[in-house]
């Protein structure tokens, strides 16, 4: 398991945190610090781990949180940006240890943004049935819709988580792209709408017209 106590090596390479750092630097000494520990374990976790772009996986979950400090969310839902593909991706990380680490809060926002990424997940494997890949799609909605009325700090990680892979969709082959933009579209866009979180509706959108209609993009 991932220790989150060690310090960083001034010589390793810190995947985006400087930028982090600075805009959280007016929080706490405290709420700063439960920032560094989720990332020491994030990066611990995700460890020889990369991307399909060819950058190491961690720095998918920085930018994540980076994303939500520029929302002005709170400490615990940039903790959960870093933390947020933990027990989804790596053996041996379990909810029960994100909790005992960095408390219930944290827990709870990881714990609902795996659930929805599993929903996305099995409606893209239905993708190649377009009626009810749809079908499903409509279902992903409403599970997230039920997911925000118990902590909405969920549904904006998981945009946040989004809004990054959209940003680095390039890396996906082309079918991947085309069904990634259009669970986009018909769903994450509308969502970051209906929280009147425009800057990233508005992205989201923008990025999803690129892959879906690239012809008329470039024009």
């Amino acid at each position: 398991m991932p220790d989150p106590s060690p310090a960083v090596s001034a010589s390793e390479p810190e995947h985006g945190m400087p930028a982090l750092r600075e805009l959280i630097a007016n929080r706490s000494e405290a709420e700063r610090e439960r920032v560094e520990a989720a990332y020491r374990f994030a990066r611990d976790a995700h460890a020889g781990v990369i991307r399909k772009s060819g950058e190491p996986y961690i720095t998918h979950p920085v930018a994540v949180a980076v994303i939500l400090a520029k929302l002005g969310m709170d400490t615990d839902s940039l903790m959960a940006g870093l933390l947020h593909d933990t027990v989804e991706d790596v053996d041996g990380v379990t909810f029960e240890i994100i909790e005992e680490n960095f408390g219930p809060d944290v827990r709870r926002i990881v714990e609902g943004e795996t659930k929805v990424s599993k929903l996305s997940k099995q409606g893209n494997q239905q993708a190649e049935l377009r009626e009810a890949g749809r079908d499903m799609q409509a279902e992903n909605l409403r599970q997230m819709l039920i997911a925000m009325t118990v902590d909405l700090r969920i549904i904006v990680v998981k945009l946040a988580d989004r809004l990054h892979n959209m940003r680095t969709l390039g890396s996906m082959k082309p079918e991947k792209q085309q069904r990634i933009a259009r669970e986009t579209m018909e769903i994450f866009a509308p969502l970051a709408h209906r929280l009147g979180i425009g800057r990233i509706k508005w992205e989201l959108e923008d990025l999803s017209f690129r892959y879906l209609h690239p012809e008329a993009y470039d024009y």
